[in-house]
C-alpha cells in the first residue's frame, strides 16, 4: 500500500515539475533556442505593439462635431473677409486706411442703356414716338447744357480772377506742394483701373478748402473706375452738405456727360450713383431734384437715374419729402413723371399733406391749355398714384381727377383710372351708409 502511495506521489511530483518547466520555458523561448543553436545568432524579438487606447464612440462624435463647427466657423470668417475686401470704402471712416482697394470690375458689368432700365422703372417700354413726345417737354429756354469740364474750368477761372483782385494773394493761395501734388496725380487718375487710390485724394474730405483742391485733380478726366472708387470714399467721409456739392457738381454732371456722349451710362458710373445713395439726403438734393428741375433732362437720363432709385432701399421720410418737392414743380418734364412712378411704386405710407400735394399737382394740368396732348408717361404716373393711394386721396380730389381724365384722356389708361376711382367711391358710400 505504501509502495502504491509513493508511486502515486512520484507521478504527481513529476507532473507538477513538468508543468512548472512548461511555464518557465514557453514555446517561443524554445523556438528561439532552437534557432540560436542552428544559426549561431540570436534573432530579434518582434517589437511589441503599442497599446491602442480605446476611445468611446461619444468622444469620437464630439471631436468630429467640434471639427465641423470649427470648419464652418473658419469658412464663415473667410466669406466675411472676402465680402469686406470686395466692399467699398463707404463704411470706412479712416482716411488713411491702406486696405481699401477697388477691384477691377470692367469685365463683370456692362454699360447701362435706355432699354435696360425701362422695365425697372416703368414696367414697359415706350415707343419712339412717345419718347420724342416726352423729350418735347424739355424747356426750350434752358440753354446749352454745360459739361463737367466747362464747370471745372469756370471754377478755376473764377478763383484766378478773385486772386488777382486781392492784395493778400500769397496768403490766400494754396501751398505750392498741394498744387503740385494734385495736378500731378491727374494722369494717374485718368488711367486708374483698380487698387489703392492716392492717399492725397483720400484726405480731401478732411480739408477745409476741399473744393479748390478737388478741381485741381480734374474729375472730368478721371476714369470711370476712379469715379467709383472716389465716390465710395467721399460718400463715407463727407458731411451731407459737402456730399451734396460733390454729387451735384461732379457725379451728376459726369454721368450726364457720359450718357450724352455714348447714349448709355458706363457700368462703373452707374455703380457710383448707386453707392452715392449711402447718403440719401445728399443724393436727392444733389442729383434727383437738380435733374428734375433743370428742365433739360432727357427721358434717357431720367430712366437711368430712376432705375438706380428703383433698385435701392431709401428711408420713408426722405421719399415723402422728395415727392412733396416734385409735386411743387410747375413746369412739366418727363423726368418728374419717371421719378414719381419710381417713388410711388415703393408704396410708402405718406402723410396726408404729401398725398394732397400730389393730387393738386395732377389736377393743375386740367387748366393748362398750352399742352393739347400729354405723354403716356404722365398718364402712367397718374394711374400709379391713384392705384397706390386712392384710399388716402380726399373725396373732392377724386372728383377733380375724374374731370381731369376727361380733359387729358388716354384710350386705355384713363378707363383704368376711372375704374379705380369708382371702386373706392363705392367703398366710401358703403361705409357712410353703415
Amino acid at each position: 500500500m505504501e509502495h502504491l502511495k509513493k508511486k502515486h506521489n512520484d507521478e504527481g511530483e513529476w507532473k507538477r515539475k513538468k508543468k512548472e518547466k512548461r511555464k518557465i520555458e514557453p514555446l517561443e523561448t524554445q523556438l528561439l533556442a532552437d534557432i540560436e543553436a542552428q544559426a549561431g545568432t540570436i534573432p530579434e524579438k518582434k517589437r511589441a505593439k503599442r497599446p491602442v487606447k480605446k476611445v468611446k464612440n461619444d468622444e469620437i462624435e464630439d471631436e468630429e462635431m467640434l471639427d465641423e463647427k470649427e470648419k464652418s466657423k473658419v469658412l464663415k470668417l473667410a466669406r466675411e473677409q472676402r465680402i469686406e475686401v470686395a466692399e467699398d470704402a463707404a463704411n470706412l471712416i479712416n482716411f488713411e486706411d491702406d486696405d481699401d482697394e477697388v477691384e477691377d470690375e470692367d469685365d463683370d458689368g456692362s454699360d447701362v442703356s435706355e432699354g435696360d432700365v425701362f422695365e425697372t422703372t416703368l414696367g414697359n417700354q415706350l415707343t419712339a414716338t412717345e419718347s420724342r413726345l416726352v423729350d418735347g417737354f424739355m424747356h426750350k429756354d434752358a440753354g446749352e447744357r454745360r459739361t463737367l469740364a466747362s464747370i471745372i474750368l469756370e471754377k478755376i477761372a473764377e478763383k484766378e480772377a478773385a486772386k488777382s483782385m486781392q492784395d493778400d494773394e500769397e496768403e490766400d493761395a494754396l501751398p505750392p506742394q498741394v498744387v503740385k501734388a494734385f495736378t500731378g496725380m491727374v494722369s494717374v487718375l485718368s488711367r486708374y483701373r483698380s487698387g489703392k487710390l492716392p492717399k492725397a485724394l483720400k484726405v480731401v474730405p478732411a480739408l477745409e478748402r476741399w473744393e479748390e483742391v478737388l478741381w485741381l485733380a480734374r474729375p472730368d478726366l478721371w476714369s470711370p473706375q476712379c469715379v467709383l472708387a472716389t465716390t465710395k470714399v467721399f460718400a463715407s467721409n463727407l458731411d451731407p452738405e459737402r456730399a451734396r456739392i460733390f454729387y451735384s457738381q461732379v457725379l451728376l454732371e459726369r454721368c450726364r456727360d457720359d450718357i450724352r456722349a455714348n447714349k448709355k451710362l458706363n457700368y462703373h458710373l452707374y455703380q457710383s450713383l448707386y453707392r452715392a445713395l449711402f447718403k440719401p439726403a445728399a443724393w436727392f438734393k444733389g442729383i434727383l431734384l437738380p435733374l428734375a428741375t433743370s428742365g433739360d433732362a432727357t427721358l434717357k437720363e431720367a430712366l437711368i437715374f430712376g432705375s438706380v432709385l428703383a433698385k435701392a432701399s431709401i428711408p420713408q421720410a426722405h421719399a415723402a419729402v422728395v415727392l412733396f418737392k416734385l409735386a411743387q414743380i410747375k413746369r412739366y418734364n418727363g423726368a418728374t413723371s419717371v421719378f414719381l412712378v419710381v417713388l410711388l411704386n415703393k408704396k410708402f405710407a405718406l402723410p396726408l399733406k404729401v398725398v394732397t400735394a400730389l393730387a393738386d399737382h395732377f389736377i393743375s394740368f386740367a387748366s393748362k391749355t398750352h399742352a393739347t396732348e400729354l405723354p403716356v408717361l404722365w398718364h402712367q404716373s397718374l394711374l400709379v398714384f391713384v392705384q397706390r393711394y386712392k384710399r388716402d386721396i380726399p373725396r373732392e380730389k377724386l372728383e377733380a381727377i375724374k374731370h381731369l381724365i376727361k380733359v387729358h384722356s388716354h384710350h386705355a389708361i384713363s378707363n383704368e383710372i376711372r375704374r379705380e376711382i369708382t371702386i373706392i367711391t363705392r367703398e366710401q358710400q358703403q361705409h357712410a351708409g353703415w
